[in-house]
């Protein structure tokens, strides 16, 4: 549940046992929810307050009221078909208004990842900053980079965000940073330790997917070794079996199954006879192939299947994780969508 506009806030003194003990004041709130994706008023949404006798559905303005209820903090449960059902903390001070935002299913189960992604660097030498702190109003929290100065804001929704990069001893800079549904917004931050005048952060975008983020697809694509496919190039690249995706890469050769007319195998120029089976993992669960026995990839999934390849066609620089997988003549390892 996204909030987008915050209560207002009442200031009521605590300073001794009789005034906190005293009978909470009865307010009234007035809601609205909205898709988080679209920004669209959504009604039949069922509002339900834990520890008060509030259960309630939004209006077809998507708007709903709660009256006389005492100021406090509760939790806030909202639930409608086709969306994520959310229950998140909900303090009520003062009589006001507010905005929610509520997450579609769809854009969850889609697999792909929208927000901001980027790298913050010294403005003098571009030494990474470290540690920087990288805010946005649509983030509950914030982030830091990490030692090469990355950082990464996921779950935003689509739109205009207004982000501030901060770290002691720099000037703080905020710059409205445009994130489109599906794509991740790749920025490049300069921060001075001066207020002088910063060229405009750099804004590529990219898709990325939520299984080779938690796989470390992306971490070892930006090392450099390998060959790496992405949903992009998958689709990108021209319909056929699943074998047809290596065709035309370095390092790859492709040769026809004697035994099976019409079938054709991956062979890597890796390993001492600089030509032999590669080792294939699924998912991180070894499934063929290696040194002279190939691995039946058109039977194993269909293209549609894929979120991501990795090739590896020289041991040297394959990843460490793999090292004991028998893959001394390369190795494809795919990952397949949730």
């Amino acid at each position: 549940m996204a909030l987008l506009a915050s209560l207002p806030t009442l200031a009521w003194a605590t300073d001794s046992a009789a005034q906190e003990t005293r009978e909470r004041p009865l307010v009234t709130v007035r809601g609205t929810v909205v898709d988080a994706v679209t920004g669209q008023p959504l009604p039949g949404v069922l509002v339900v307050v834990e520890g008060s006798n509030v259960r309630l559905e939004s209006d077809e303005a998507g708007r709903f009221t709660i009256t006389q209820i005492p100021a406090g903090t509760y939790k806030l449960e909202l639930s409608r078909p086709g969306y994520r059902t959310s229950l998140d903390d909900f303090t009520v001070l003062a009589s006001g208004e507010f905005t929610l935002g509520m997450e579609p299913i769809e854009y969850l189960a889609d697999g792909l990842m929208t927000g901001i992604i980027g790298v913050v660097r010294d403005g003098i030498d571009g030494s990474p900053v470290v540690g920087a702190t990288i805010r946005t109003a649509a983030a509950p929290q914030p982030t830091q980079t990490d030692g090469r100065g990355r950082f990464m804001l996921t779950r935003l929704h689509p739109g205009q965000h207004l982000v501030e990069f901060s770290h002691l001893g720099y000037v703080t800079r905020a710059d409205s940073i445009g994130v489109e549904y599906g794509r991740m917004s790749n920025v490049r931050v300069s921060l001075s330790a001066d207020p002088v005048r910063l060229d405009p952060i750099e804004v590529s975008v990219e898709r990325r997917d939520i299984v080779l983020q938690d796989a470390g697809f992306y971490d070892r694509e930006a090392i450099g070794f390998g060959k790496f496919l992405d949903r992009d190039e998958i689709e990108k690249r021209p319909p056929g079996k699943m074998s047809d995706l290596f065709a035309g890469l370095a390092g790859v050769t492709m040769v026809r199954d004697p035994r099976s007319p019409g079938q054709r195998h991956v062979m890597l120029n890796a390993g001492r006879d600089k030509g032999c089976f590669p080792r294939v993992m699924l998912d991180d669960v070894t499934v063929g192939g290696g040194s002279s026995q190939p691995a039946q990839l058109d039977v194993l999934l269909h293209r549609s299947a894929l979120a991501g390849v990795e090739v590896y066609t020289r041991t040297a620089g394959m990843p460490s994780r793999y090292g004991g997988t028998g893959a001394a003549c390369g190795l494809i390892v795919i990952w397949t969508r949730r």
